[in-house]
């Protein structure tokens, strides 16, 4: 967890530090060294946060994109200096610079429980408060983590949706949950496949196992694949890390560095890959977030659209 801070006299000493650039705050009270914050994931920095902030207010129980944090749902992008909390004292809920206060109805009849540290919301009103709230591409990203890392299936987020079938946001959770797909290996890739079928393109096949044509009981993952009914598939590869299974014993496996090495067993990898006469298109998160350019390179390549 991050420093939270109580005293005023602490607190002007770190701001002195933070002109320095020694130390960071990202929220009120709460600081971090720079170094060490820099080293985090957002995801990691946001738990940092969230625990300091409980550590400030021991009565605040956090909910949405902050109890799915805590719960280990993949949140894409998430905003380490927002938390949102249940707003308890019956009011209509607000939102602020820092602090999202959601309003807790007795309809959703939540018991709190303490989850890496801090009240949260349990793992069913998590999951829907974020289904509601969020576009689908980064709804798309909660769901699919819920399917992989929890073992749920569609039918059990549609359930905890129904929960509370009148709430705001509901009809947008459940489309999003007709496109969960647990298969989806982190949420660059679910949230990249949202804007891929924002767009108007097929749903891609997700993490299909190829064989390396050079290396017998070795096979390379791919994201996306997308069947064009010619005979040559068109592979879609989101830029990280090289990825493949080795069933063969020799070892070699490559990270997800950038170090000669690994970019080296990348471009092997793709270079046998087009064996299969596959077009591959490559793009970064930043690319696909930009959606003009990405659609244009999606239709570059003929990857095929929904009727």
């Amino acid at each position: 967890m991050c420093l939270c801070v109580k005293s005023d006299r602490t607190r002007k000493l770190l701001e002195r530090r933070m002109a320095s650039g020694i130390v960071v705050a990202p929220f009120p009270r709460v600081y971090a060294r720079t170094a060490y914050w820099k080293s985090l994931s957002p995801s990691a920095q946001s738990l940092h946060v969230i625990r300091a902030v409980a550590a400030l207010h021991p009565s605040w129980a956090f909910c949405a994109t902050s109890a799915a944090i805590a719960h280990g749902l993949q949140v894409s992008e998430p905003d380490p200096s927002v938390v949102h909390i249940l707003d308890t004292k019956g009011g209509n809920g607000h939102g602020g610079k820092h602090v999202v206060r959601h309003p807790a109805r007795p309809e959703h009849g939540e018991n709190c429980e303490v989850v890496a540290g801090v009240r949260v919301v349990p793992l069913d009103r998590a999951i829907a408060d974020c289904l509601r709230m969020l576009p689908m591409p980064t709804g798309l990203a909660v769901a699919d983590s819920a399917l992989r890392d929890y073992g749920l299936s569609r039918e059990d987020l549609a359930r905890f949706v129904h929960a509370c079938p009148h709430a705001r946001g509901s009809r947008r959770a459940l489309q999003t949950i007709r496109l969960a797909d647990g298969r989806s290996e982190n949420g660059g890739e679910s949230v990249v496949r949202g804007i891929i079928i924002e767009l108007g393109f097929c749903v891609p096949e997700l993490q299909v196992l190829v064989d390396d044509p050079a290396c017998p009981g070795r096979e390379y993952r791919i994201d996306y694949v997308w069947d064009t009914g010619t005979g040559r598939p068109i592979f879609g590869e989101l830029d990280g890390a090289a990825k493949y299974v080795d069933r063969s014993g020799v070892g070699g496996g490559v990270g997800k560095g950038v170090s000669g090495r690994a970019l080296l067993a990348e471009r092997r990898r793709e270079s046998r890959l087009t064996l299969y006469d596959a077009a591959i298109v490559r793009f970064s998160f930043e690319e696909a977030k930009n959606r003009p350019f990405f659609k244009a390179l999606l239709e570059r390549y003929g990857v095929p659209r929904r009727g």
